[in-house]
């Protein structure tokens, strides 16, 4: 991955690639895709993460087509997730992926590639949003959250990216426990 944070708009995006980009840096392939028996690799983490970005893209582009945003009214148990996670940044542990951003087994090259690609797309498109609908009108409704702008869609990025990275930091002190208490013991591939 080379910086391209540049190209992005969104100060919380341009942190959450190099949010990334510096905790992949240094990785080789091998350490990518090594993971703990049914648990998912650095690069499964970032081609959910690159999937994410992918999805809310898609749906911006279908809020372009429609003319604006068609949202049902956010539950008070989806304002108050939105709450703890956009206000007071707790993200609840152990959320169940939705399957639409669940890893299908990509490459490391290929993972980084698509999630620098989705990102900055991603990014253009929630821009285009913002300028014909405004800043402070809900856009898309997250599965949990429940309906957010494209502010608040910005600022779960980075969360959600500072998140799957915590995770890949943990991954990584698992590995070099591993290979230190078996260094002839092959990388294992995640289950993608």
């Amino acid at each position: 991955m080379t910086n391209e944070s540049s190209s992005i708009y969104s100060r919380h995006l341009r942190r959450a690639l190099r949010v990334v980009e510096s905790s992949i840096a240094g990785m080789a392939d091998d350490q990518m895709i090594w993971a703990p028996e049914g648990k998912w690799s650095s690069t499964n983490l970032i081609e959910h993460l690159s999937l994410g970005f992918l999805i809310t893209t898609k749906g911006c582009r279908m809020v372009l087509r429609q003319g604006g945003p068609e949202l049902p009214r956010p539950t008070l148990h989806q304002r108050w997730l939105a709450f703890r996670v956009l206000v007071l940044g707790y993200f609840p542990k152990r959320v169940i992926a939705p399957k639409m951003v669940c890893p299908r087994g990509l490459g490391p090259e290929d993972a980084k590639r698509n999630l620098v690609e989705n990102i900055i797309e991603m990014d253009r498109v929630m821009l285009q949003c913002e300028e014909k609908f405004g800043s402070k009108i809900e856009m898309l409704s997250h599965p949990y959250l429940g309906p957010l702008t494209i502010k608040q869609w910005r600022k779960f990025q980075l969360f959600r990216v500072r998140r799957h990275m915590k995770q890949l930091h943990r991954l990584r002190q698992q590995m070099v426990q591993a290979s230190g208490e078996n260094s002839a013991a092959p990388a294992r591939p995640s289950p993608a």
